[in-house]
């Protein structure tokens, strides 16, 4: 006898695969909420971040501006007042900290256009000595006439910067040897040279040397009215490239600065260190305004203080500022 029961779904008038059919709409409309409510979430926390970041967000331009106008400024008046108020210690720390000042009140008016504060101010002070010889038809001996001397040396001397000569060529022997101009540049990091002389092609050249090793021989890159610059803090030779006159001056404690024959070559010269002259061995040089090569007092560094002020801002900085 046939079977005559009914499955559930053909007596309900449905068949199977119609039921998956709907299952499976079901599900996918599920999914479908579910990635719009994501979105939804999604959108709102990248809204709200922006807003935050629009709402909280500083402009620090100004201040950045600041700071390296600030420094721009210190360095041009510690040249300025190394030329014209060396008297003394005393009379140049006088004159940096009045051109500061005049310099703040300057600038913080400027800046209280745009509703900004700023203020800036000397804090302190690395006192030193400047060397130079300004007599151009001088050879690079000291003011009794000896070739190889002392330029400056002192047990806590630990700073050179600006060293520059202006060297006559014609002075210079040809070819390189070890009794050719040089000047030692000694500390606790060692001995750093800078041999000067003309090449087989009669054209200028040095040579630099670490601890007696060779690192460098540079050709100079120009000769104008018969001279050329060795520019230490800039690495270069008659204007062209050498690097390794880059490490020349980083020195450590207890630092030398000597002159080797210095018959051999002849110009003038320039450097400040980091010690005042009263701290210094300085037994190859007299007072300014001799023609012989002279010292004056000199400010080495100087720390300054910064401050800006805006609305949303409030920044505060100590800089250095060192001549190169």
């Amino acid at each position: 006898m046939a079977d005559v029961t009914a499955r559930d779904g053909e007596r309900e008038g449905r068949s199977p695969d119609h039921d998956r059919a709907q299952l499976l709409l079901v599900g996918a409309l599920a999914l479908a909420v579910l990635f719009v409510a994501l979105a939804l979430l999604l959108n709102t926390a990248i809204y709200t971040g922006n807003l935050a970041t629009r709402e909280t967000g500083v402009d620090a331009v100004p201040a950045v501006e600041y700071v390296g106008e600030t420094r721009t400024a210190g360095v041009d008046t510690i040249r300025s007042v190394n030329r014209l108020n060396n008297t003394s210690t005393d009379a140049l720390n006088s004159a940096l900290n009045a051109s500061i000042d005049r310099w703040d009140d300057l600038a913080s008016h400027h800046r209280a256009v745009a509703g900004d504060g700023a203020a800036a101010s000397v804090v302190a002070v690395t006192n030193g000595t400047r060397i130079q010889q300004d007599d151009a038809t001088r050879s690079y001996i000291d003011e009794s006439g000896t070739a190889n001397w002392t330029v400056a040396a002192d047990a806590d001397l630990s700073g050179v910067r600006s060293l520059r000569l202006k060297v006559d060529e014609s002075t210079l022997p040809g070819g390189f040897a070890d009794d050719v101009f040089h000047i030692n540049v000694s500390s606790t990091e060692g001995t750093w040279s800078v041999y000067v002389y003309t090449n087989a092609a009669d054209d200028p050249e040095i040579r630099v040397f670490n601890d007696g090793s060779e690192v460098a021989q540079c050709p100079a890159g120009s000769v104008t009215d018969g001279t050329f610059v060795i520019d230490v803090p800039n690495e270069s030779v008659g204007g062209a490239p050498c690097a390794a006159l880059g490490d020349v001056d980083d020195v450590g404690t207890d630092a030398a600065i000597r002159y080797r024959y210095g018959n051999e070559a002849g110009g003038t010269y320039t450097m400040v260190v980091d010690e005042p002259p009263s701290a210094l061995t300085l037994p190859g040089l007299v007072a300014a305004g001799s023609g012989q090569p002279y010292y004056t007092p000199a400010i080495y560094s100087a720390d300054l203080s910064v401050r800006y002020r805006t609305p949303e801002l409030d920044y505060e900085a100590r800089i250095g500022v060192q001549p190169p």
